[in-house]
């Protein structure tokens, strides 16, 4: 999230914040240390109570929000809400039970992060994929710790978990603010944060004012742009591929569009081969998968050839020469890799570029604060973290932009009103 919430703010914000942010990563990760002792000395001398009670404020905060959500934020936020209230109230019982529930749940949160980590590291290959398997091993590791009734038998389950996350957390800031320190004028945070190699390091110009006009992502989700009536298959087909019932495979696609002359939509020059005994080596980001990548002319041109985009998210606050500078630079390289090259991708990194800094016009440390209190920085964290370690979606792509699209233009009057506006409208 500190990552995501810096790029809003911009590579100025973030050199001028860079002293705090070490200060604030050693003293975080301090503390969690201390929290995580706790834990295995069986203390208790942390809170359980008043972060209990502070879990369950949160939660019900959350469920509460879920009514006004729409789409699949809902489902996010009634997900998100239900297991954080659940947590508190094992917190809150204080039984020995609910400290065994805690680890297992705990424990079982670790170990499937771990496995889907070293999966997607093993399968795809990135850059830094071996580093990313080893974390995978650590979070295996870990999980099996909080498993196994060694040596405060469950009691300091709550302690070693949140300080575990508080020290992950803390060693997080100090080599951003290292890397802060050494950033140049001119080298952009959306660069520094995309796979090495991918996206192009460009002197980004100040967002010091609003770009006129829109800029457009379109969707085509799977089953949007399925020729038939698509099998029902709700999570795969959403971020994976739809088959439709006459066997046809749809992947979606996903484009960038700032009217009237930038269009960033990214093809295979060629068709892939997506046959089962291939399959596993075209995911491999490797360059003995790249092929050559066709960029589309025009969305009018595109949409005439196929279909329209059933999805489109608008924004209006934008740096419009950041995202044209960007274009410049990365259209030099026409290439197109399925897992860390492709169409979403593509348009995921140009968002970014687009979008670096603008937060920092519409208010300083007050407003980078805000951003920690917005669900949807916790919703667009986790979605960018999954596709990075395995590949942008159509699906993926258009929650990500959905969720950044809340954080720049956020809603201007309260939940509540929200809440009792959709009450009305569906009563």
């Amino acid at each position: 999230m500190l990552q995501l919430a810096l790029l809003l703010m911009g590579a100025n914000f973030v050199r001028k914040s860079a002293p705090v942010l070490a200060i604030i990563g050693v003293l975080w990760s301090g503390l969690g240390l201390s929290i995580f002792m706790d834990g295995l000395e069986g203390m208790r001398y942390f809170p359980f109570h008043v972060f209990g009670i502070i879990l369950l404020v949160e939660s019900l905060v959350t469920l509460f929000m879920a009514g006004g959500a729409a789409g699949a934020k809902k489902s996010v936020f009634y997900f998100k809400g239900g297991i954080f209230c659940f947590i508190a109230v094992l917190i809150l019982s204080g039984r020995e039970s609910s400290n065994l529930l805690l680890a297992i749940l705990f424990g079982f949160a670790f170990f499937i992060t771990g496995l889907f980590v070293m999966a997607s590291a093993w399968v795809v290959r990135y850059d830094r994929w071996r580093q990313v398997f080893f974390s995978g091993v650590a979070q295996l590791i870990f999980a099996l710790f909080l498993f196994l009734p060694y040596p405060t038998h469950h009691h300091g389950t709550i302690s070693q978990f949140v300080g575990m996350i508080m020290i992950l957390g803390g060693i997080q800031c100090i080599p951003l603010a290292f890397r802060a320190f050494k950033m140049r004028d001119g080298v952009t945070l959306s660069a520094l944060m995309a796979p090495p190699g991918l996206v192009p390091v460009i002197a980004l110009p100040a967002a010091s004012a609003r770009s006129e006009g829109s800029l457009i992502v379109h969707i085509w989700t799977p089953e949007g742009s399925a020729a038939n009536s698509p099998v029902p298959r709700p999570v795969f087909n959403r971020y994976i591929a739809a088959v439709d019932t006459q066997g046809v495979i749809s992947t979606g696609h996903a484009a960038l569009e700032m009217p009237p002359d930038l269009y960033i939509s990214l093809y295979p020059a060629a068709d892939i081969d997506r046959s089962p005994a291939e399959f596993f080596n075209t995911l491999k980001a490797i360059q003995e998968n790249n092929v050559p990548g066709l960029f589309q002319k025009s969305y009018v041109s595109e949409a005439a050839g196929w279909c329209e985009s059933d999805r489109k998210i608008v924004f209006s606050d934008f740096n419009a020469q950041a995202l044209q500078q960007f274009w410049e630079s990365y259209r030099q390289l026409a290439i197109y890799n399925l897992t860390w090259r492709n169409c979403s991708s593509s348009v995921a990194y140009g968002l970014e570029a687009a979008l670096e800094g603008v937060i920092s016009r519409q208010g300083g440390g007050g407003r980078f604060l805000k951003l920690f209190f917005m669900p949807e920085l916790w919703i667009a964290a986790q979605l960018r973290k999954r596709a990075t370690t395995m590949a942008w979606t159509p699906g993926l792509m258009l929650d990500y932009a959905r969720a950044l699209h809340a954080l720049v233009h956020p809603v201007r009057h309260s939940w509540f009103k929200r809440w009792r506006q959709l009450d009305k409208s569906q009563s």
